[in-house]
């Protein structure tokens, strides 16, 4: 991937997934007065975002079977990795990428118990558990995250 496709890939998905997260702020009343449905696309932005963290992770790392196919959760769980301590730590406990990519690109939903918020209501990682021991993913949080992991993964491909 050149330098500038990579920078067009990173364009569309972050101002994809921020427009998601503008909708979910936007004025219900507004919204539903030119006839769009308020809120934003919760599940389509948390699977892009797992999705996008697993090319990030092709991008970086390029784990390869011997037959020369991706290893995707490898590559996912590396640059999930990257996305700060909390989130490795995280992954060492719960199987990030069967329980939330898979089970939302391939089943529709959260193999386990879980909130997708799209707004950030306190500052933490994108993926956690809360109090009840239910998982949480909030798609602004995620998104923050993913945003300084694809810049460092920019400097390590192209150079400053």
């Amino acid at each position: 991937m050149t330098r500038d496709e990579f920078l067009q890939a990173k364009a569309f998905i972050f101002s994809d997934i921020e427009r998601e997260i503008q909708l979910a702020k936007a004025n219900r009343a507004a919204l539903e007065a030119i006839g769009v449905n308020p809120g934003g696309g919760n599940f389509l932005a948390a699977l892009g975002l797992l999705c996008y963290t697993e090319f990030g992770g092709r991008l970086r790392f390029g784990v390869k079977r011997p037959d020369g196919g991706d290893v995707a959760s490898a590559n996912f769980n590396q640059f999930f990795d990257l996305l700060g301590s909390n989130y490795q730590a995280f992954r060492i406990q719960h199987n990030v990428y069967d329980i939330f990519r898979c089970g939302l690109a391939h089943e529709y939903h959260v193999k386990k118990s879980c909130t997708i918020a799209m707004i950030e209501g306190t500052p933490g990682p994108g993926l956690r558990v809360d109090a009840s021991g239910r998982y949480v993913f909030v798609v602004e949080s995620y998104l923050r995250d993913l945003k300084t992991a694809f810049d460092a993964l920019q400097v390590h491909l192209y150079g400053p």
